[in-house]
């Protein structure tokens, strides 16, 4: 009987892997699921638009196509009114680089001033995503903002300390008080506008001709169409400016040495890049009619964020730059400095025509 149990026992066991692969017979799909399998082979093979929406999907997806979609946008040119006051503000207030200083009367300011200036919308109840307007310094000279802004932009012209500070980054030269007792008697004369342009960095450079345009006209008409008493205060002699350029510490670099710097080196923030390309083409122009900026042996190369301040630069009277603080950016990429230059009225057209012939009008008839 033991015997027999244990040849019963291996007879067992010898069946019981053959059992095994029944279990997975049994997994596999019944005639019924595999004639709806086949139905839908057979629906798809007669039905071509699956494959066809499968291709085109993937070729949009191709990498030869354009990652980016085109957007249209309609720019539209508006007088600055109350609505644009939240707007305005997020625009300037950074005005001074994060220094604090009275921003909304300077806001209430440009509004106010309805006959000269204007503001940038993609529709009508948008908030405005560019601003150019000019304040008659002597007329605003008592207001809080407008001494601010004095203060910052002379304060940073300063004799030997700036000479030391800025030796590696200054374009105009300001080695002595000479330059700055220049721009404070510019600042306190009559007949100087101090010129507010302030935008986003992602618009196109196409916005500058229009802009510039629209507030040169508007300074000529109300110089004609306003009462006697506001007319003088728009018939300016020069024009203060201050705006955001950057150097470019790689620019004039052995091409070895701009490689080993690395790949991103000498790429700008996300707005200035398209602005650093555009720049391309007007620097040959310039070159050619002989207007670019004179720059100092071993100073850096200048990259102009607004198309319209590389011509403002190349008619100024007197030029400066200095780094803007508080910002950390690496050795090799673009250093972000401010530009402060004094433009004579006479000079204007002359830049305005540069300006037109590298960047077109829109707005020319």
């Amino acid at each position: 009987m033991d015997k027999e149990q244990q040849a019963a026992e291996a007879e067992q066991e010898q069946q019981q892997p053959q059992h095994e692969p029944e279990a997975e017979e049994e997994e596999e799909p019944s005639e019924d699921e595999s004639s709806e399998g086949g139905s839908e082979d057979s629906s798809s093979e007669g039905d071509d638009s699956a494959p066809e929406v499968s291709d085109e999907q993937d070729d949009e997806d191709s990498p030869d196509e354009d990652p980016f979609d085109q957007i249209n946008v309609d720019f539209q040119f508006f007088d600055p009114k109350e609505s644009d006051f939240h707007g305005l503000k997020a625009l300037l207030h950074t005005y001074l680089d994060g220094q604090q200083y009275d921003s909304s009367p300077l806001v209430d300011t440009i509004i106010a001033q309805a006959s000269v200036g204007t503001v940038v919308r993609t529709g009508e109840d948008e908030d405005p995503i560019a601003v150019m307007t000019v304040l008659n310094t002597q007329q605003h000279k008592q207001a809080g903002f407008l001494q601010q802004i004095r203060q910052y932009v002379l304060g940073k012209c300063k004799d030997a300390a700036l000479k030391d500070k800025l030796a590696k980054y200054v374009l105009g030269k300001c080695k002595d008080a000479a330059l700055k007792d220049k721009l404070a008697k510019a600042w306190d004369a009559p007949g100087t506008g101090l010129i507010i342009n302030e935008r986003l960095v992602n618009c196109p450079p196409q916005l500058a001709p229009p802009l510039v345009q629209a507030l040169f006209d508007e300074v000529g008409w109300a110089t004609e169409d306003e009462p006697q008493d506001v007319r003088d205060h728009y018939k300016f002699k020069q024009y203060l400016l201050l705006t955001r350029v950057y150097s470019d510490p790689l620019a004039g670099q052995p091409a070895a040495a701009a490689a080993a710097a690395g790949p991103s080196a000498g790429k700008p923030p996300a707005g200035p890049k398209s602005k650093k390309q555009q720049q391309q083409p007007q620097q040959q122009a310039k070159k050619q009619k002989g207007e670019q900026p004179a720059q100092q042996p071993g100073t850096p190369h200048i990259v102009y964020v607004r198309p319209e301040d590389e011509f403002f630069h190349a008619q100024a009277a007197a030029a400066f730059t200095f780094p803007v603080e508080g910002r950390a950016v690496g050795k090799d990429e673009l250093q972000p400095l401010r530009l402060v230059l004094l433009l004579p009225a006479s000079k204007v057209p002359a830049a305005r025509k540069a300006l037109d012939a590298v960047v077109g009008n829109m707005a020319a008839q």
